[in-house]
C-alpha cells in the first residue's frame, strides 16, 4: 500500500472528549450507518419492541440522555435509516420496513412538533426502504431505495416521484449522487456496479463491481471516478477505484484487512479525504485520493467496537482546533455515542485557510421544480468562516399533497436571513481573532508536549549510550585481561 507524504498525514482522534450516553442503539441487522448527524442535531436509531425509533440528541448538550432530546417512535416497523436534510437543520427523513418514508420536523426548543406526526409521507415502494440519500444541491429532492429492487426520487414538498431507477436484479446496497446531482452511483448484491440519469432513469453506464454478494458501498468523486468499498472474492474487504468512462476493469485496488463487517465510506470532496469504518471494528482509516489514486494517512483506534457512524457536515466543525472532520461513533454494548474529533497539528495560530476551503452551505443551488426540470448545479459554496459566523438555517417545514403549494420561507424571513448572511464578515473577524488566541493557547501546549516528548527522547538516548559504554568498557578490560594472560 502507497504511503503518501502529506499535511494529513498526521490526523488523529481527541480521546478527550464526553460521549453521549444511555443510549439504546438499535441492534438490527440491517447495513446502514443507523447515525445521522448536522450542526444542531445527532439522530441515532433507536432498539424498541414494536415499531421502530430513532432519538433526536442535541449536539450542544453531550451526555445522557435528558429533557432536551426526543424520540421519534411513530413507525410501524424498524427504522433502518435515516438523514437530514442538508438545507434544513430541522428536517431529517427515515426509512422503515413499512415500506414508508417519512419527514419529521425537528424544533430547536421542544424536538419533535406537538403532534408527534410526520410532516410528510411517502408512499410508493413494495417493500421495505433499506436506504435514504438527500440530492447535493437541490432542495427537498429525496432518493430512497427500497427492498423491491427500485430506487425512487422524490419531491419531498409534494410526496411526488420524480423518476425511478430500477434494472436491479437483487438488493440495492448503497446509491450516491454525483457532484451536480446529475447522475446516481449505485451498489448491487447482484455485483454490478451500476451509473443513472437521475433525471430520467436511465443507465448512463454499467459494470461488474466487487467480487463479492457481501455489502458494498460507493462514493462518486468529485474528479469524475467512482470509489467502492466491499470484499475481494477471496471475501477479503478491499478499497477500488473505477473510472466510469472504462467500467471494464478497475483503475486500482488496494487491499484493508480480512475482517467480516461492511464498510462505511465518509467521503470529504473539499480536502479529497476519505474516512472508512468498518461495522464491528474498533478503527476508522484515513485515505487520501490524489492524482487518479487512493493513498492510506493513518488511523484512529480504540478498544470498542462500533456498530455505525455519523459525520458531520463540514460546516459544523470548529477551525478553531483544526479539526477536520468529526465521527460519531455507536457502541451499543455500552450504550454510547462517541464524539471523536478528528485534527490535523498545527502551530500555527492563524486560521488554517488550506484545511478550510469554500465549502456547501445552507443555500440550495436549484430549486426542486428546477431539478425536475432538468436543471443540474454544483452545491453553493461559502468562505468557511462566512458560513459558521450566518446563522444556521432554522426553518420549519410545512408539506401537503402535490394539489397544494408550499411556501418555504416568507419575506421577511428571507430578508433577515439575507441580512445575517451580509452581517457576517464583521462577525467572521471576531470570530477570527478569538479562533488565533485559542491557537496561541494550543500552541503553548503543543510546545509544552513538544518538549517533554524530546526530553523523554534524548534521557533513553543517554541511557542507551550508557548501556553501549559500560559494555565497552567491560570488553576492554576483558581484553586487558587476555593480554596480561598471555604475556604470562
Amino acid at each position: 500500500m502507497a504511503v503518501r507524504t502529506s499535511k494529513f498525514r498526521h490526523i488523529y482522534g481527541d480521546r478527550n472528549v464526553k460521549s453521549y450516553n444511555g443510549v439504546p442503539i438499535s441492534k438490527n441487522a440491517h447495513e446502514q450507518g443507523f447515525c445521522s448527524v448536522n450542526p444542531k442535531f445527532v439522530a441515532v436509531v433507536a432498539e424498541q419492541i414494536g415499531g421502530g425509533a430513532f432519538f433526536v440528541l442535541k449536539t450542544d448538550r453531550i451526555g445522557g440522555i435528558d429533557a432536551s432530546s426526543c424520540k421519534i417512535s411513530k413507525h410501524n416497523g424498524a427504522v433502518y435509516d435515516i438523514r437530514w436534510n442538508p438545507f434544513n437543520d430541522n428536517l431529517i427523513g427515515s426509512a422503515c420496513d413499512d415500506g414508508l418514508v417519512r419527514l419529521w420536523n425537528i424544533t430547536d426548543e421542544k424536538g419533535v412538533e406537538s403532534n408527534h406526526s410526520p410532516v410528510q409521507t411517502m408512499k410508493g415502494h413494495g417493500k421495505r426502504v433499506g436506504g435514504l440519500m438527500w440530492h447535493p444541491s437541490a432542495d427537498n429532492i429525496l432518493a430512497s431505495s427500497s427492498y423491491d429492487n427500485t430506487v425512487k426520487l422524490w419531491n419531498a414538498e409534494t410526496a411526488q416521484i420524480v423518476s425511478e431507477l430500477s434494472s436491479f436484479t437483487n438488493q440495492i446496497t448503497d446509491m450516491c449522487f454525483t457532484t451536480d446531482g446529475s447522475q446516481i452511483g449505485t451498489t448491487c448484491k447482484d455485483k454490478k456496479l451500476r451509473v443513472f440519469d437521475s433525471h430520467t432513469g436511465q443507465i448512463v453506464v454499467e459494470g461488474p463491481g466487487h467480487d463479492n454478494m457481501k455489502v458494498s458501498r460507493l462514493r462518486m468523486l468529485k474528479d469524475g471516478n467512482i470509489l467502492t468499498a466491499g470484499f475481494s472474492s477471496m471475501s477479503s474487504r478491499c478499497l477500488r477505484l473505477y473510472d466510469p468512462r472504462n467500467m471494464s476493469s478497475k483503475l486500482e485496488e488496494l487491499p484493508i484487512d480480512s475482517a467480516t463487517g461492511s464498510l462505511f465510506p465518509h467521503y470529504d470532496p473539499d480536502l479529497n479525504l476519505m474516512y472508512i469504518a468498518g461495522k464491528g471494528d474498533a478503527n476508522i482509516k484515513f485515505y487520501e485520493l490524489a492524482g487518479g489514486s487512493v493513498f492510506y494517512l493513518n488511523q484512529y483506534s480504540s478498544g470498542d467496537a462500533q456498530r455505525g457512524i455519523g459525520m458531520m457536515p463540514k460546516r459544523g466543525l470548529d477551525s478553531t482546533i483544526n479539526e477536520v472532520a468529526r465521527a460519531y461513533k455507536l457502541n451499543v454494548g455500552k450504550k454510547l455515542v462517541n464524539v471523536i474529533p478528528l485534527k490535523v497539528p498545527r502551530q500555527s495560530k492563524t486560521f488554517a485557510e488550506d484545511l478550510y476551503p469554500d465549502t456547501a452551505g445552507y443555500t440550495p443551488a436549484l430549486t426542486a421544480d428546477q431539478f425536475i426540470a432538468g436543471e443540474n448545479s454544483a452545491p453553493a459554496v461559502l468562505p468557511f468562516l462566512e458560513l459558521q459566523a450566518a446563522n444556521s438555517t432554522s426553518k420549519g417545514f410545512s408539506a401537503s399533497n402535490a394539489s397544494t403549494e408550499i411556501p418555504l420561507l416568507d419575506t421577511a424571513c428571507t430578508e433577515q436571513y439575507t441580512n445575517g448572511i451580509d452581517n457576517s464578515k464583521e462577525v467572521a473577524t471576531l470570530k477570527a481573532e478569538i479562533s488565533a488566541l485559542k491557537n496561541t493557547v494550543n500552541e503553548k501546549m503543543t510546545t509544552i508536549e513538544t518538549k517533554t516528548s524530546r526530553i523523554e527522547e534524548l534521557e533513553e538516548e543517554n541511557r542507551k549510550l550508557e548501556e553501549q559504554l559500560s559494555s565497552a568498557n567491560e570488553e576492554i578490560a576483558e581484553l586487558q585481561r587476555n593480554g596480561v594472560e598471555d604475556d604470562n
